[in-house]
């Protein structure tokens, strides 16, 4: 609660020093602007079935705001939604707001507000807002640090009165996660009489249904199961950046690497890798450009969370490489 109340009390302040100049003449309050808005839709029919939707929009201040020197000022959201022969094949959104106070000098505090969900990999929700610090070092490089309070909701379900016959005739409860479950089939069972109370129908009529999880030794009758919920928690931040800029910035070169683990559990851990990578043409108008995204997350563990439209676990590692060419006129 206190953290709400002096991210609002902040983002007020933002506003109010933004607002005391005036925003007519950006040269002579030294403040610099950037506003982009990109929509894309595509849709192919026939032998291919496909769908998507793409619109993001950002704006950047950066410059002086008021008694506020040198700051900079971000507002990002993005929405994807594609779909492959009826199926979901991206269904994502971000919104982004972050506020850094002397953005360029050696020490700079900053503000960071995110919602986002990516619901391909089960994610149906996330919200993190905080505040850190960001330190300039020597050689491009620099290091920043945040603490955030995250709020995350993940689709996955908590079987609460399920029963486990084990080998060993012992029965316990607890929680199970879905995995690929396959129906037992009586007729491979010569002690199903005896071991399942009777229930001789093959899934017909009242007949109970026992599943057998391939992820363990024990079959699990399966009943009502609830799906968990949202978990709020505080999360760490540490982000360690290199940005280099040669060659009379005709060539940019950005990497930075963060590592988010909850603060009451290091188990439970967030690794982002990013890079940047961008090449002024002998053509100075034309410039290629190489992103590269690799993240990873510890909860996808391989039995927890689970992709219900292919019935397998989400994999830990997501992988992301884009190489392109812009041109300016």
């Amino acid at each position: 609660m206190f953290i709400k109340k002096y991210l609002l009390i902040l983002f007020f302040l933002i506003g109010t020093a933004f607002s005391q100049e005036d925003t007519t003449n950006v040269e002579e309050s030294s403040r610099e602007m950037y506003t982009s808005v990109d929509v894309s839709f595509s849709n192919d029919k026939g032998n291919t079935d496909y769908l998507s939707l793409y619109y993001g929009f950002d704006f950047n201040l950066i410059g002086d705001a008021g008694f506020l020197k040198d700051t900079e000022f971000l507002i990002s959201f993005s929405r994807t939604d594609d779909q492959f022969d009826g199926e979901p094949f991206a269904d994502d959104q971000s919104l982004t707001i972050m506020f850094d106070m002397w953005a360029n000098q050696k020490i700079s505090p900053f503000l960071f507000f995110q919602k986002s969900f990516d619901n391909i990999i089960g994610l149906e929700d996330r919200l993190n807002y905080g505040l850190g610090a960001k330190a300039g070092l020597p050689f491009g490089l620099s290091l920043s640090y945040a603490f955030l309070f995250e709020k995350e909701d993940y689709l996955y379900y908590q079987y609460t009165d399920s029963s486990a016959y084990d080998l060993d005739g012992s029965v316990n409860t607890g929680d199970w996660y879905y995995t690929d479950s396959i129906a037992l089939d009586p007729g491979d069972y010569y002690y199903w009489d005896y071991y399942y109370y009777g229930d001789t129908v093959w899934v017909e009529g009242e007949d109970s249904v026992y599943y057998s999880y391939t992820d363990s030794s024990a079959y699990y009758y399966y009943t009502d199961s609830l799906e968990t919920k949202a978990e709020e928690f505080f999360r760490h931040s540490i982000r360690p950046k290199i940005k280099l800029k040669l060659f009379d910035d005709n060539l940019i070169f950005d990497y930075r690497f963060y590592y988010k683990p909850r603060v009451d559990n290091f188990d439970d851990y967030l690794l982002e890798h990013e890079l940047k990578i961008s090449i002024a043409t002998f053509y100075e108008l034309l410039t290629v450009d190489l992103n590269y995204t690799n993240k990873y997350n510890s909860r996808y563990d391989g039995t927890k969370i689970i992709n219900p439209a292919v019935g397998t676990p989400y994999k830990d590692t997501d992988e992301s490489i884009l190489l392109g060419i812009s041109f300016a006129f």
